[in-house]
C-alpha cells in the first residue's frame, strides 16, 4: 500500500486535537484514522483521556457493544467519530442507501448505532477519508443520523455534531448557520475545497492553516501508535513508513 500522505498525517492530528484531557472518547469499526488519532491524543496532550477503539485488544466492553452503548446513553461519552457515504452541510450522515431508499443505486451497510450516538455523545466528530463532492453533498439521500434537530432541547438531545475533518480541511458546525471552514491543510486552497464540496459553507478571511504534526507527534505516531494499529488495523499500519 502507499505511504501515509502528509494530508492524512495532518488529518490524524486534527482528529486527535478534538480529544481533551479527561475526555471519554471512542471510535467504531472500520475507523483506522480515528483510532490512530485517539491513541495519538492519549500519547500527547490528553494522557488522562479514556480512549476506546472498537476491535482493539483494549476494548473493555462485554458483548462488543452493549456496555459501550449503556455508557454512551448514560451521558458518559464526550467524543465519538462518525462517517458516512454521504455527509451534508447540516451534519446529516447517510449509511443506508444512495438514491431512493426503496430502489437504491447503491445499498449501504446500515447505520448500526450511529443514530443513537449522534443524540447522546457530547461532541460528534464527522470524518471523510476522501474529500469529494459525491460524498460531501447538498443534502443526503437518506438520513441515517441527523446532525441538527432544532425542535429538540439540549435536555432531549445532549449530543451534537461539532466538526467535519477531511484530508483537505476542517469544518465547524454551528447550526443553523452553514458550516464554517476553520482551517485548510497546508497547500490546500479555498477554491479547491469549494470545487470538491457539494454543500455551502462560510469562509473566514484569512483562513487559518491546520497545524501539521510536530516531530514528537510523528515519532509517536510511527512508534507506539503504529504498534497498536498493527494489532487492530494491520493493513493500515503498513502505510506508516516514516522513511
Amino acid at each position: 500500500m502507499d505511504k501515509l500522505t502528509s494530508d492524512e498525517e495532518t488529518m490524524i492530528g486534527a482528529l486527535a486535537r478534538e480529544v481533551n484531557d479527561g475526555d471519554w472518547a471512542a471510535c467504531g469499526t472500520l475507523s483506522p484514522m480515528p483510532a490512530a488519532a485517539l491513541w495519538l491524543a492519549k500519547e500527547t496532550h490528553a494522557p488522562g483521556a479514556q480512549v476506546f477503539v472498537a476491535g482493539s485488544r483494549d476494548w473493555p466492553f462485554e458483548n462488543l457493544w452493549q456496555g459501550f452503548f449503556d455508557l454512551a446513553q448514560a451521558g458518559r461519552m464526550n467524543v465519538f467519530y462518525l462517517s458516512g457515504a454521504q455527509i451534508d452541510g447540516r451534519g446529516n450522515i447517510n449509511l443506508m442507501a444512495v438514491g431512493d431508499y426503496r430502489r437504491p443505486k447503491v445499498r449501504l451497510p446500515g447505520g448500526a448505532g450511529s443514530a443513537i450516538l449522534a443524540y447522546v455523545v457530547e461532541r460528534v466528530v464527522l470524518f471523510k477519508t476522501t474529500h469529494e463532492s459525491r460524498g460531501l453533498v447538498p443534502q443526503v439521500d437518506v438520513i441515517t443520523a441527523p446532525g441538527f434537530t432544532p425542535t429538540l432541547s439540549l435536555r432531549q438531545r445532549p449530543g451534537r455534531v461539532t466538526r467535519l475533518i477531511t484530508p483537505k480541511c476542517v469544518f465547524s458546525f454551528e447550526p443553523p448557520e452553514a458550516p464554517l471552514l476553520i482551517s485548510l491543510h497546508p497547500g490546500v486552497t479555498v477554491e479547491e475545497v469549494q470545487q470538491l464540496t457539494g454543500f455551502e459553507f462560510r469562509t473566514p478571511a484569512p483562513t487559518p492553516t491546520t497545524p501539521v504534526l510536530t516531530a514528537e507527534e510523528r515519532r509517536l505516531l510511527y512508534g507506539p501508535v503504529k504498534e497498536k494499529l498493527a494489532r487492530a488495523y494491520p493493513q493500515f499500519a503498513t502505510r506508516l513508513q516514516s522513511a
